[in-house]
């Protein structure tokens, strides 16, 4: 036997078409994007290396003269055998010292076969001057590391599956008995040179199973996000339609019929616009709408602000661009958290509203010389936490906040493929 390419294709032809099918499939799902996919291909790697080594090693078994190669193809193959499933256990553990905690065993199985019979006596396996296998005390060692692998491996995955009553966990207890029947018999000589194609099956099985997983955790994303945003659709109506503003709205009305009747009917007309889109907020929470509706909202509430007080606020609009889409209350909150608690009583308290856009971006941003605040805290106004999730929610926008002593900056980015008007 003379090592070639064609002698090798021509050895492991079977484990061959497993191992490129199972790439062929990673790679044509390659969109889906599941957690840790590096992780698959590192196995992949680990069993070619492992074809490799088996095929080397039965070149070695088919001369008395080459011990040396038999013996270190034999150690390699029990050093990387338990890392292909260590790997697969590593997938299911979260945590990096856990991760460590794991991959100990492999490891020290590794540096026994590798390491310890080259500064000792010590001997994991070893040949005798025909070549022929010769049994040791330690020889089922990366045996039962394997084992432990497949068993933890298993305990995982019921855990897992467990709080969601999914009978899917069964194909990993096919996984591990069909891997562990075929290690028993290979290790008794009931079976020869099926483990590698075992293993493949395996893999392929797991990478499916980790698909489960995948699509099981975006499930339980979508129905966290639906969760809430009902709960920010509640939010909405207690924080933008507050009885306060709604009485103090009226009393201005009420003042100015006596007046100026003239201006309290402007009035009534802001507070009309201002509710409208309140409401309409509420009936069209799936759907974005053009900026300059929510720059309407915003100069309402600045006149009818400035009529109760008597005088203008000082409100620069500094608008580069409005010919794109936003979220509704999204940016009036932020210039109502401005007005009522950033200028507030201020002399000379000013609000800039500025547009523009870049490649990426509609940047919309509303700045004040107030006060400042801790945009941290949990009570900011209008609900900053609320703004961020419906931002990202319905545009996978941002919220950036930059607030102190000179006043606050808020600077909203709405991604261009999002703003773009349709």
């Amino acid at each position: 036997m003379n090592l070639s390419v064609i002698g090798f294709i021509s050895y492991n032809y079977i484990s061959l078409i497993l191992l490129f099918g199972i790439a062929l499939t990673v790679l044509l799902n390659r969109k889906v994007n599941i957690p840790a996919i590096n992780t698959i291909w590192l196995i992949l790697g680990l069993v070619f290396c492992i074809l490799v080594v088996n095929y080397i090693s039965d070149w070695a078994n088919q001369a008395t003269n080459r011990q040396t190669a038999n013996y270190w193809t034999t150690v390699l193959k029990y050093a990387i055998n338990p890392f292909i499933i260590c790997l697969e256990v590593v997938l299911l553990v979260n945590k990096p010292l856990k991760r460590l905690l794991v991959i100990l065993p492999a490891a020290v199985n590794a540096f026994m076969m590798l390491v310890l019979p080259m500064i000792s006596e010590f001997s994991v396996v070893a040949y005798s001057e025909n070549n022929n296998f010769c049994y040791t005390n330690w020889r089922w060692t990366p045996y039962v590391v394997i084992a432990f692998y497949l068993i933890l491996w298993l305990i995982l995955t019921f855990t897992y599956f467990r709080q969601y009553k999914d009978k899917r966990s069964i194909v990993a207890v096919f996984i591990v008995v069909i891997t562990l029947l075929t290690m028993y018999l290979e290790a008794w000589n009931f079976l020869s040179d099926y483990l590698d194609e075992i293993t493949l099956i395996d893999i392929y099985l797991y990478y499916f199973y980790l698909s489960t997983v995948y699509q099981r955790k975006i499930n339980d994303e979508m129905v966290k996000k639906a969760t809430e945003l009902a709960s920010v659709k509640v939010k909405l109506l207690q924080d933008q339609i507050s009885p306060h503003f709604i009485y103090n709205a009226l009393a201005i009305i009420k003042s100015l019929v006596y007046e100026d009747p003239e201006k309290a009917a402007q009035t009534i007309d802001d507070f009309s616009t201002y509710l409208r889109q309140n409401v309409n907020a509420q009936k069209h929470t799936e759907s974005t709408i053009p900026f300059t509706k929510e720059l309407e909202h915003i100069k309402a509430l600045q006149r009818i602000d400035e009529a109760g007080k008597g005088t203008s606020t000082d409100v620069i609009y500094d608008i580069e661009e409005d010919n794109f889409r936003v979220p509704s209350l999204t940016i009036e909150p932020l210039f109502e958290n401005a007005l009522l608690h950033g200028i507030g009583k201020k002399r000379n308290g000013q609000i800039k509203i500025v547009s523009r856009a870049d490649n990426d971006h509609f940047i919309i941003q509303v700045i004040d010389n107030g006060k400042g605040f801790d945009p941290s805290a949990k009570k900011n106004g209008v609900g900053i936490n609320n703004i961020r999730t419906r931002l990202e929610y319905f545009c996978g926008g941002t919220l950036d906040i930059q607030s102190g002593e000179s006043g606050t900056t808020a600077t909203v980015y709405i991604p261009r493929k999002a703003g773009d008007v349709k």
